[in-house]
């Protein structure tokens, strides 16, 4: 029976970041990652737009993305204050307990709108935004029906989460509630580690490192033999999503060792605790007033940090300095009457130094303790028995080994060095996104 989907598109709806790629039916392997986005940051290769949605002051829709994050950057003050900005909201539809099409989201300066709004609001400009695309591809006229969309959703989302996310489809435009099938919503580890069964091994391996084992081919073409399970961390904005397969011969086929799972161990973590630091530093009424009363500035500041939180590395010595906006500086003097400076030293924070420059000094000292907790977390987490055991040897606790690794996160490829602590043995991956 043919295919009665032409096109196939699929959003990558993220909590920081997000954004969609599509194929053709006809050459399903031949997948369009949509890189040409609105606004966006010199010399950066953009896969994804920052996943924030801009409203003007009477609910109606604005920008999303960097366009959005740029215009609610360059509003007045006063202005701005008027303006409804949500960033990072993805995550509250799962930490809302008792979810309904009635639950609401605040935006930065405190205004609350219901959170199906919001998101449909998001899904339809991707909606748009990938119809455009998809027709500029195409030598003939596509008819809604005929389009498929998947949406990818955390693998620790419950139920009535993914059920909210339909609904904001159904509203968006996207698929009519009539027509539940040409909607997919899919899970993100699941959707990820079907993307690597289907690299070659030599994207996903550095065999020169170790033995050729389980039959593979010589020149890494084949794929894993019969014995190779492998875990997929897929590690986010907002959550880590785990899966663990076993490649089965001689079909290939995978078998599912464990429930796809994860938890909010992703990367707002870290902003979390950063903010945490500035209440601990400035004193929490002062953060929230400043949120409040200057919502722009307190977006400045977390996009400053997210730059610079990138470049954190283990192994980095020097200090990461943080752009304070000059209306923070001059609202502290106001607030409290005394400087940025004179907080600091009161604050007795001696991993956090103050520059002449207008910048706060996290030391290496400092990143660590921001990091560390959404680290222990993901590691925690990922501490898994073998499959159908209850404990180790006897029913015990099961052996742990410690795993240390590196990663370099570049434009379109992730590259990961683990070294078992034990036996010294290392282990380099590389897997680049936009290889065929």
């Amino acid at each position: 029976m043919a295919c009665p989907f032409l096109v196939v598109v699929a959003i990558d709806f993220g909590t920081t970041s997000s954004g969609y790629a599509f194929s053709f039916t006809q050459d399903s392997e031949a997948i369009h990652m949509m890189k040409r986005w609105e606004g966006g940051d010199p010399g950066v290769a953009n896969q994804k737009s920052p996943t924030c949605l801009l409203l003007t002051p009477d609910l109606r829709f604005h920008s999303f993305g960097f366009a959005a994050r740029d215009f609610y950057h360059d509003l007045d003050p006063e202005d701005a204050r008027h303006w409804l900005y949500f960033d990072k909201f993805k995550m509250k539809i799962h930490s809302t307990s008792d979810l309904t099409m009635e639950t609401e989201l605040e935006a930065v300066n405190g205004r609350r709108v219901r959170a199906i709004e919001v998101f449909a609001h998001a899904l339809r400009f991707f909606r748009e935004h990938a119809l455009k695309e998809v027709k500029d591809q195409s030598s003939s006229v596509l008819e809604g029906e005929e389009i498929r969309w998947v949406i990818t959703v955390p693998a620790v989302w419950r139920q009535p989460a993914k059920q909210f996310m339909r609904e904001a489809a159904y509203l968006a435009g996207l698929v009519s509630p009539d027509c539940p099938e040409q909607l997919l919503i899919a899970l993100e580890p699941e959707a990820a580690s079907i993307y690597c069964r289907k690299l070659r091994l030599h994207q996903v391996l550095d065999l020169s490192l170790q033995p050729i084992t389980n039959g593979l081919d010589l020149d890494g073409t084949g794929h894993a033999g019969w014995s190779d399970r492998y875990i997929v961390a897929d590690c986010g904005g907002g959550t880590v999503d785990l899966t663990v397969h076993q490649i089965e011969q001689p079909l290939g086929t995978l078998k599912e060792l464990y429930k796809a799972s994860g938890g909010p161990y992703g990367a707002v973590g870290v902003d979390l605790a950063f903010e945490a630091m500035l209440c601990q530093i400035f004193g929490e009424d002062f953060i929230q007033s400043f949120k409040a009363k200057r919502p722009a500035a307190w977006v400045d500041l977390t996009i400053a940090f997210e730059a610079r939180k990138r470049t954190a590395a283990p192994g980095r010595a020097n200090a990461l300095n943080i752009s304070l906006p000059f209306s923070f500086i001059d609202y502290y003097k106001r607030h409290r009457g005394q400087s940025v400076e004179a907080a600091l030293r009161r604050s007795n924070m001696n991993i956090v130094k103050w520059s002449s420059q207008g910048m706060l000094r996290l030391t290496q000292e400092a990143m660590n303790e921001l990091f560390q907790p959404t680290i222990n977390n993901i590691i925690k987490h990922i501490d898994l028995p073998e499959p159908g055991a209850v404990g180790g040897a006897g029913g015990g606790v099961p052996e742990r080994r410690e795993i240390r690794a590196t990663m370099q996160f570049g434009d379109t490829e992730i590259k990961v060095t683990a070294v078992d602590v034990m036996s010294n043995h290392s282990v380099r991956a590389s897997i680049d996104f936009l290889s065929n």
